[in-house]
């Protein structure tokens, strides 16, 4: 397994763990993970990027998940879902040098991975569409 993935799953298990514990410092649960997944230097590095960027951007991560998920209630979504729709969502944002559709897919196996039955295919069908928003507010304000 790569360490991107491993990454993704130790920022997982972190931002889980976060919310769960009652938003609890990314520096006190990110050592367990990073142990546990035998993150490297470059794994660590992203791992705690993308940890970072999403807690430091939850709100506003949860306000476009939450638009985006017709007839569901952020709080009703499955811990595990919102988390990596939220992980997905970060990285789509603030990591754009990474292929959309990689995030997409990397999410997807998250989800098939530690969500359940059906998680895989709603987290493409909510990450594909905030892909395809995305895309289209950057053609829109592209100014050639």
């Amino acid at each position: 397994m790569g360490q991107r993935r491993k990454a993704r799953e130790a920022a997982l298990e972190c931002l889980y763990s976060y919310e769960i514990r009652g938003n609890v410092s990314v520096d006190e649960v990110f050592p367990y993970s990073q142990e546990r997944h035998q993150l490297d230097k470059e794994g660590s590095d992203f791992a705690l990027a993308l940890l970072r960027k999403t807690t430091e951007n939850i709100t506003e991560l949860d306000s476009v998940i939450a638009r985006h998920i017709d007839n569901w209630d952020m709080a009703r979504l499955a811990t595990i879902d919102r988390n990596i729709l939220r992980l997905g969502l970060a990285e789509l944002h603030y990591f754009p040098e990474i292929p959309k559709k990689v995030t997409i897919d990397e999410a997807i196996e998250l989800a098939k991975l530690y969500g359940s039955a059906d998680s895989g295919r709603f987290v493409n069908g909510v990450l594909d569409a905030l892909s395809k928003d995305m895309q289209g507010r950057e053609a829109n304000s592209d100014p050639n």
